[in-house]
């Protein structure tokens, strides 16, 4: 039995439903999915019409205590509950949750409280996704965690997903996206269609990788690390993405164990 771990991109479109379709079919013949999604946009849309200005630093959300309140309501109440009525819709069982759940994320805080009330992964614990899943039910997660006083983060749902990806021994991690896959540098049009977990780190290091790629990257190689057998990052938003995973056909950029390169063990 296959288990694929989907972080769903907040970019994709609300409108584009195919990858959405392709869990719906392939849950239904048995393929274990996670769903772990993302929306900062429309987190960001919401503090504006609440009149709350957004603070970024490098790049990422500076989590306040009026942030952290909008966060989980969009996140764990928007965001989450369009995509189980979404996947419900192509006829399969879904649910809407989020880290603190259970707790799914137990997380600490990022750099010292730099982004404020944003945390890091510390463990997991899948006891209630796999109830979920031995149920035939889809979770939806939103990327939140708490710490050992109940304290409440939001996390890069990213590494999230990485995590769960890891822990679950996924045989597929992938970053949904709008972009086709991971360039070779910033100002290449050209897509690479494989990378090892050792070549993806390189990128991140020397540059070539900037700004949203380079915590997609990472969360990649730390979920190879940490079990799951490949990672991909890929255009959600194109026909038959998850079929080219389940049959190990090229699709996006797969990013994948050095050591089964070096052993000369991948056959895709």
């Amino acid at each position: 039995m296959q288990t694929i771990v989907l972080k769903y991109g907040g970019s994709m479109k609300e409108d584009s439903t195919l990858l959405l379709e392709e869990v719906a079919y392939y849950a239904q013949r048995g393929v274990r999915f996670v769903i772990v999604h993302g929306g900062g946009p429309e987190v960001t849309h919401w503090l504006a019409r609440l009149g709350h200005e957004t603070e970024f630093v490098q790049g990422q959300r500076v989590t306040d205590e009026f942030s952290l309140q909008v966060v989980e309501m969009v996140l764990a109440g928007r965001v989450g509950k369009r995509i189980v009525r979404q996947l419900q819709q192509f006829g399969i069982e879904a649910i809407s949750i989020s880290g603190e759940d259970g707790p799914i994320i137990a997380a600490t805080l990022y750099e010292e409280g730099l982004l404020g009330y944003v945390g890091q992964v510390e463990t997991v614990n899948t006891s209630l996704l796999e109830v979920l899943l031995a149920a035939k039910i889809v979770p939806v997660l939103a990327p939140l965690g708490l710490d050992a006083a109940g304290q409440l983060y939001n996390i890069n749902a990213d590494f999230v997903a990485a995590s769960l990806a890891g822990a679950l021994r996924a045989n597929a991690f992938i970053l949904a996206t709008d972009v086709s896959g991971v360039r070779e540098h910033a100002q290449s049009a050209h897509t690479l269609d494989r990378l090892t977990a050792d070549e993806a780190l390189a990128m991140v290091h020397d540059g070539r990788a900037v700004g949203g790629m380079i915590p997609k990257l990472q969360a990649a190689v730390g979920a190879i690390a940490q079990g799951a057998k490949a990672a991909y990052v890929l255009d959600g938003q194109k026909a038959d993405t998850l079929q080219r995973v389940l049959e190990d056909r090229a699709v996006g950029t797969r990013i994948m164990p050095s050591e089964m390169v070096r052993g000369g063990t991948d056959h895709a």
